[in-house]
């Protein structure tokens, strides 16, 4: 064969293997060019809920399939945060969370991979029992990378028995018996135990067992003793083991309301309680006395009545509690008049006072009081009681008393044992007061008599001019043998109002109340030390208190609150606590005088209104009045004793968020402040009010932040009152639950993945992966090598 023949054979052949390596290169073989080669990622799910031996399992098949394909693979594992991409033979990555599981952000990572070199495909090892993040958002953002998305189902297996059902009534009242089904499913071939617990927010448990004996139910009681939430959790349990099969946490709700939508505290007989009783309304009538046993069970009653209640019946526990119940949470508070309430009852400057639309009066502006502190200083008083001096203590009652005197007022000071010392001389109560905070030059010593004390602070008040005139006596001994009798008729010729606080045990009440008499108010028990400033306090308040008596008339100067909004031919009153209304509350009846009787206003979310004449005693003819059952059951609806309050509440559940929706039913033509209000208390962190957006009219929606599983608590306010609904977010616990996500199914009819197949590893792909460079240069270096040597033989035959 010629050479020129030869050579133009070479330049074919160069040609055509030029041909066949850009042929293979467009068909996307791969070569030398790593770019070109098939890419896959792997996510691992190594979040509790997949057992590690399967999903190992899993990964070696795929990375098996990916090698006979001569595709790389590479891993990432995920659980509550995704790893890093690396290595399949790598350790498992750290720091996973592997009590959660955000698929999620697993996808976001493998997106990111996508975005920085083609993938050619991503397989997920998985449960899909996702409990935080949007699995289905991600899935479409990958769709539309056009990432093709392989799933590769790995599980836990169900167990034999497990617990699936719980039925709990949502709302029991107290006292009622609280009953619990559960219903298994599985294996009931063998004996089984149920036990739930019944907890509250303050820790305190309820534990009940009962062996399951038809057909996989077992039935519970609780007691509902306190009102408040209850939350239920039941496990099914091995009775010879006691093993735990299953177990679902916080598996019920149940709200637990008072007795009664209404507490009515009473500190004396009044007429209102029985009138609303007898119209149908749910009342639990207490003893003012016992208000200390409900400071943690207001939460749910829709209002409470002070009919004639002490500052000094409860303790501050109350008090605070009761002004937060108004305020953050819309308790409804009537607060009636009588002997024992408003200046009597100590509710000048108390936190009551706080909320209240009137203030106490301490004395007529015109009627300055002069007062004389009796301070017993036997030895006793330094003895302490439970490591209380009580003479210090008595130290600090004057004090703080006096400090409540006027700068037209007087005071002085006698301290005695056996013989008495004025301390300070009955003057001004401006210098007093500077006395009384220095060193009294006094120390506990001695024995205790009585007769010559009272003589010396009598002959002191008897210097004073005019105005009231009052002892006020501080002992923890007897009277031993004073003049009773004598000493009672100077105290009255001095015109001088008293009063005796017995500190402790020991001191000989009866024989006090024998020397300043026996009304009310004139002798104080003060059992704890620690009460004595207090207790002195609202003593002398109660005693300069000042009660307005005769025949007064009433009239009606604004409109109720509730309808019937005006009422005819208001009785005369024969008596009311002098009070003056406060800024921004509304006074709707007064006495002719223009003294305030029936006054209301809101504090905070809360309605809050004073009867200064109260309903009883001092209101003898409002009873047979013929407007009186439209006033009685009026003021028990507005102040939010009505069984609804006008709204609707629905919470749904979405990942990452609750929305809030609520109607309201009713209208009140005329209701004021906000028509509705929404507050929240979530598991974790404070209660806030929600920012809602009107859908439709009376309709709001807002969105609640997901703070984790457990008891959402939400108040809705409304001008008929508040409502409270529980709303349980269920636990999604890792170690809780068994078997692939049933929307998995959903997710591949979308075409969002598809089930692992190992042939899919030797797909090439949808033609996104980049041409193979090497294959590319290979076919041009062939395709220029056979042009040269063509040329080579055309450029001889031009020579010759």
């Amino acid at each position: 064969m010629s050479a020129a023949r030869v050579r133009t054979w070479a330049s074919l052949a160069l040609q055509l293997a030029a041909l066949g390596a850009l042929s293979l290169s467009l068909l996307g073989v791969s070569w030398l060019d790593a770019r070109s080669k098939p890419r896959w990622l792997v996510l691992v799910d190594r979040s509790a809920s997949v057992p590690r031996p399967a999903a190992d399992q899993a990964v070696a098949d795929v990375a098996n399939a990916v090698a006979a394909a001569g595709s790389a693979l590479q891993r990432l594992d995920f659980a509550g945060r995704p790893g890093a991409p690396g290595p399949v033979g790598s350790a498992v990555a750290a720091g996973l969370e592997p009590s959660s599981t955000d698929i999620e952000a697993a996808l976001h990572s493998a997106l990111a991979a996508h975005a920085d070199e083609a993938l050619t495909g991503a397989v997920i090892v998985s449960d899909g029992q996702e409990n935080i993040g949007d699995a289905v958002g991600a899935l479409r953002a990958a769709r539309g990378a056009r990432l093709p998305l392989h799933w590769f189902a790995v599980s836990r297996p169900a167990p034999p028995v497990r617990v699936a059902q719980v039925l709990a009534p949502t709302r029991v009242r107290v006292g009622q018996r609280v009953q619990v089904s559960v219903q298994l499913a599985g294996a009931m071939d063998r004996p089984l135990r149920v036990d739930a617990s019944a907890r509250r927010p303050s820790g305190e448990t309820q534990t009940v067992s009962t062996m399951v004996v038809d057909a996989g139910r077992a039935t519970i009681d609780f007691d509902a003793g306190r009102s408040g939430a209850m939350l239920v959790d039941v496990a099914v349990r091995d009775p010879a083991s006691g093993a735990t099969i299953d177990a679902a946490p916080d598996a019920a709700a149940i709200d637990v309301a008072p007795p009664a939508t209404i507490l009515y505290a009473q500190g004396s007989r009044g007429s209102l309680s029985q009138s609303l009783l007898r119209g149908g309304w749910e009342l639990e009538v207490v003893p003012a006395t016992s208000l200390d046993a409900h400071a943690d069970g207001l939460d749910g009653y829709q209002a409470v009545v002070l009919d004639d209640v002490a500052v000094t019946d409860a303790g501050p526990r109350f008090w605070n509690a009761l002004v937060a119940a108004v305020r953050d949470r819309g308790l409804g508070l009537l607060v009636l008049g009588g002997e024992r309430s408003f200046a009597r009852g100590g509710y000048r400057g108390s936190t009551l006072e706080s909320i209240l639309p009137v203030s106490s009066e301490p004395a007529a502006l015109d009627q300055p009081v002069s007062v004389v502190f009796a301070v017993d200083k036997s030895g006793s008083m330094g003895e302490g009681s439970g490591g209380v001096d009580r003479f210090q203590l008595a130290q600090r009652a004057v004090l703080e008393t006096a400090r409540s005197l006027g700068p037209r007022d007087s005071l002085g000071l006698v301290v005695f044992d056996v013989v008495p010392r004025v301390l300070v001389p009955l003057g001004p109560a401006e210098d007093g007061i500077a006395a009384l905070a220095r060193d009294w030059r006094a120390s506990p010593n001695g024995g205790t008599r009585i007769g010559p004390a009272l003589e010396s602070a009598i002959a002191e008040l008897e210097r004073s001019g005019t105005g009231r005139r009052m002892l006020v006596v501080v002992t923890d001994g007897f009277t031993d043998d004073a003049p009773i009798a004598a000493l009672r008729a100077r105290l009255m010729r001095a015109r001088v109002d008293t009063i005796a606080l017995a500190i402790g045990p020991d001191a000989d009440v009866r024989a006090l109340q024998r020397l300043f008499g026996d009304d009310e108010g004139q002798v104080l028990r003060v059992s704890e030390t620690a009460e004595l400033p207090s207790a002195m306090r609202s003593g002398l308040e109660r005693q300069r208190a000042r009660v307005e008596r005769g025949a007064i008339a009433v009239e009606q100067r604004q409109a109720l609150p509730f309808h019937p909004r005006t009422l005819e031919g208001w009785p005369a009153i024969a008596a009311h606590a002098l009070t003056r209304s406060q800024a921004g509350a509304v006074v709707a009846v007064q006495s002719r005088q223009g003294d305030p009787l029936i006054a209301f206003q809101r504090s905070g979310r809360g309605r809050v209104m004073s009867v200064t004449s109260g309903f009883g005693a001092w209101t003898p003819e409002w009873v047979s009045w013929r407007q009186w059952p439209a006033l009685a059951g009026g003021l028990a609806e507005w102040l939010g004793g009505a069984s609804q309050a006008g709204s609707m509440l629905a919470v749904t559940d979405f990942p990452g968020e609750l929305r809030v929706e609520a109607d309201l039913t009713r209208r009140m033509e005329g209701s004021d402040g906000d028509p509705m209000a929404i507050t929240v208390s979530p598991p974790t962190g404070p209660s806030r009010s929600l920012l809602a957006d009107t859908v439709a009219p009376g309709r709001v929606r807002a969105m609640v932040p997901d703070a984790g599983a457990g008891l959402y608590t939400f108040l809705v306010t409304t001008p008929f009152g508040t409502q409270r609904q529980l709303h349980l977010r269920p636990h999604r616990a890792e170690t809780g639950t068994w078997g692939t996500n049933p929307a998995l199914d959903t997710w591949r009819a979308e075409g969002l993945v598809t089930a692992w197949d190992p042939r899919r590893a030797v797909a090439v792909g949808d033609g996104g992966r980049p041409l193979d460079r090497s294959l590319m240069a290979l076919a041009l270096a062939l395709f220029l090598c056979g042009v040269v040597v063509d040329r080579a033989g055309i450029v001889k035959l031009v020579r010759r």
